[in-house]
Formats: C-alpha cells, structure tokens, sequence
C-alpha cells in the first residue's frame, strides 16, 4: 500500500513538471503562461506544506498588473481546482489557499472578476467540491473533508462579500466608508447583512474535528486564514450592531423577534469557535455586545408583548360596556320610511 502511494506521487510530481515545461514552450500569451507555470509551482503534489510565500508573491504581483492578467489568474487556478490529473487532495487544498490569498491580498481587478461572483442562486459555481474525494488512503479521506468544508466557507466568504458591499478583508478606508452609508441604510437591509455574517460564523463551526488533520501545515494555514476572516465578520457585525442598537425602539414586535433569533444563533456559536480558535480570537467586547443587543431586544419585546396584551384588554373592556349597554335600548322601525326609533325598556 505505502510503495503503491509512493508510485503515484512519483507518477504526480513527473506529470506536474511535464506540465510546466508544456507551459514554459506554450505559444499562447507570455504572461498567461508564466501564470500557469506559478500555479503548478504552487500547488505541486510533491509536499505536504502550504504554498510558498515566494510562489504566492509571485502570483499576486502577475494578478495585480491589469484586468487580464487579473482574470488569467483566477482561471488557472480554478482550472487546477477541478482538472488536476487523479483527484489529489493537497492539490485542491493548495489551490484553495492560493484563491483566499488572492480574495484578501490581491487587488480590486482580481476581487471583481466574474469567476468569484454569484452564478446562480445557489452559490458560487466554480467553488462547488461537495463531491470530491480523495480515495488514495485513510488520510487522503480526511483530508478530502477539510477541503469540501474549506470551499465551502469560501463560498460563503464571496456570497457575504457580495451582500455586505465590500470584501471581509477590506482596508480600513473602505470599511469606514460603508460604515458612514450604513447610517442611511433601511433596518432589513442591516438585518440581511447580520444574517449573512451570522451564516458565515455558522459555517466555520462546521470545520471537521479529525485531530490528526489539525496538525498539518496545510490544514493549519487554511485555519489561520480562516480566523483572520473571523476577526474581520466579528469587525463588520459590531459596526452593524452598533448603528442597530440605536433604532431598536423603532423595530415592530416580528423584527424583535426575528432579529433576537439571529443573534441567538451567533451566541450558540461561541463554544465552537472558542474551541476552533483557542481562545486567541475569542474578543470579549465582541461578546458582551452581543449579549447586550440581545438583553435589550428580549425587553422590548417583552414590553411590545405587555403592551399588546393591555390594549386587547382594553378593547374587550370596551366591547363587553358595549354589549351591557345594548340591553337598555331596543332599536324598532317607526313611521312609513322606517325611521329607527329608541325605546327605553
């Protein structure tokens, strides 16, 4: 079984350098092949590491030069995603890393390009790995998972981008920016966006628990990137949070109730990530505000709930005085146009 894996990884790394050397003789554009050559260097098969900081550095400063090259870049990496020789999870997993690089490090030409835009309402298109599986071990398995869950939160990393208005890993001109337009911003507009970052926390909490996996490299820079995105939606969901607060008088009892929920949902999530991220992106104040929103939302509803409750009172009140006052009078016709006339009993 080992000398049998041993030969396919062999078989791997000879096909990935015939295809490097097929890229450098390509007759097709220069920098569209010094792309594909980056990518394969990438996300070779031969090491079970995390791409290297000069592979990326190099694939960002060939994406970030025009349009082009910007959509060039993201090609050849989802063409490496879904059509590398044999599924190979290192491969996929790499090349998933090498996209999140290019979502928070690479310029605007590279975010805003049709391949990481929604396709349908289902998702991102290009990203789906619900089905892949590596059947080479025991290991290859496992890892398989880490990589259906990785595209997966990616998936939701550009879906809530898109419904926010800006990336998770904006700078911080951008965000403050958005922040003094959510001030204009209609109450379901701010609660579309709690939801979707709410959504996104949720997914993280789906990471496999296979312990073995944790503990390597790959798996640990795909958990690093991923907490780093976490600070961000814990960044965003305050900004929210914050300008909500301020008109939670306003809100109708079924926007109390369906934002309490919401956020009753993103306190559920609090174990799991402490757990995920060892108390090191636990950020207390994130927290408390949290717990303070949903404290004063569970007052008001219960005083819109009172409120409710007195003014039925009230209206029965009225309707039995009604009702007892009716039994004195009797209505009856009188005269030839039937004039109602009031006779007392």
């Amino acid at each position: 079984m080992g000398q049998s894996k041993k030969l396919k990884n062999l078989q791997s790394i000879f096909k990935d350098k015939a295809k490097i050397i097929k890229a450098t003789f390509s007759i097709t554009n220069r920098t569209t092949s010094s792309i594909q050559i980056a990518v394969l260097r990438a996300t070779t098969r031969s090491a079970q590491s995390p791409p290297h900081d000069h592979h990326v550095s190099t694939l960002l400063s060939l994406g970030n030069t025009t349009r082009h090259s910007a959509s060039a870049c993201i090609s050849a990496i989802l063409h490496r995603l879904h059509h590398h020789h044999q599924p190979n999870v290192y491969v996929t997993l790499k090349a998933l890393l090498i996209l999140h690089y290019m979502i928070t490090r690479g310029s605007f030409s590279i975010k805003e390009q049709p391949l990481l835009q929604p396709m349908s309402n289902t998702g991102f298109e290009s990203l789906n790995l619900s089905r892949f599986m590596d059947n080479t071990d025991m290991q290859s398995r496992e890892f398989a998972v880490w990589a259906q869950w990785y595209a997966s939160f990616l998936e939701n990393n550009l879906s809530t981008s898109t419904i926010l208005g800006c990336f998770l890993s904006s700078s911080k001109m951008e965000i403050e920016k958005k922040k003094e337009k959510l001030k204009f911003s209609l109450y379901m507009d701010l609660f579309k966006e709690i939801e979707a970052l709410v959504l996104i926390i949720e997914e993280i909490c789906k990471a496999p628990n296979s312990l073995n996996c944790q503990t390597n490299d790959i798996v640990y820079e795909v958990m690093r990137l991923v907490g780093e995105d976490y600070r961000m939606i814990q960044y965003h969901m305050m900004i929210r949070l914050t300008e909500l607060s301020e008109r939670l008088h306003n809100l109708r009892t079924n926007e109390l109730t369906g934002l309490t929920r919401c956020l009753e949902r993103l306190e559920g999530c609090k174990g799991r990530l402490t757990e995920l991220f060892m108390n090191r992106k636990r950020n207390e104040s994130f927290w408390e505000l949290v717990s303070e929103v949903i404290s004063e939302l569970m007052r008001l509803k219960k005083y819109a709930e009172m409120k409710s409750v007195s003014r039925k009172m009230i209206e029965y009140a009225s309707e039995s005085t009604e009702l007892k006052t009716s039994r004195y009078f009797g209505l009856l016709p009188y005269g030839e146009n039937n004039y109602w006339l009031t006779l007392t009993r």
